[in-house]
């Protein structure tokens, strides 16, 4: 299962880096680059757009430990070889949405509150969310296991 989870760790930090940077670039190569690079805009550009490239680039590095961390350092992981339990991609899944909201919405939030000093409420309720996600994965993994033998007798 850790090399699945590498793998998805990896992609999911791809992802960050190349959705950002290609919405960001029009804007980059459009007729009005220069307002991009004033003093109000530019707090918000680097929020926006630093954080989850940011975000990317430490997934792809950190995924073998993100990993680790997620399913323990078992030997038996290893040896299972292709088999990987429903659990465990429920909590792999889980982890990787977590740090999906919270690396978008944690841009937002620190834009919206250098441009404007106020907090954004909508952001900061799905950074908490995604946080509690990558956290909580346990919780999630039980109330998944709960659904799935609701009504089976065993």
């Amino acid at each position: 299962m850790k090399p699945f989870s590498i793998l998805l760790i990896r992609l999911m930090g791809l992802y960050l880096l190349l959705k950002t940077l290609f919405s960001v670039l029009p804007a980059l190569l459009g007729p009005n680059t220069g307002e991009l690079w004033s003093a109000e805009l530019l707090p918000v550009f680097l929020a926006t757009v630093g954080v989850p490239v940011v975000g990317g680039v430490l997934l792809w590095c950190l995924a073998g430990r993100l990993a680790e961390r997620l399913h323990g350092s078992s030997v038996a992981d290893d040896d299972a070889g292709a088999r990987v339990r429903d659990d465990d991609l429920v909590r792999a899944g889980t982890f990787l949405i977590g740090v999906y909201l919270v690396v978008r919405h944690i841009g937002m939030l620190v834009g919206v509150y250098s441009a404007t000093g106020t907090v954004a409420h909508d952001a900061l309720v799905v950074v908490v969310a995604g946080l509690g996600m990558m956290l909580g994965g346990g919780a999630v993994t039980a109330v998944y296991r709960r659904v799935k033998y609701f009504g089976d007798r065993r």
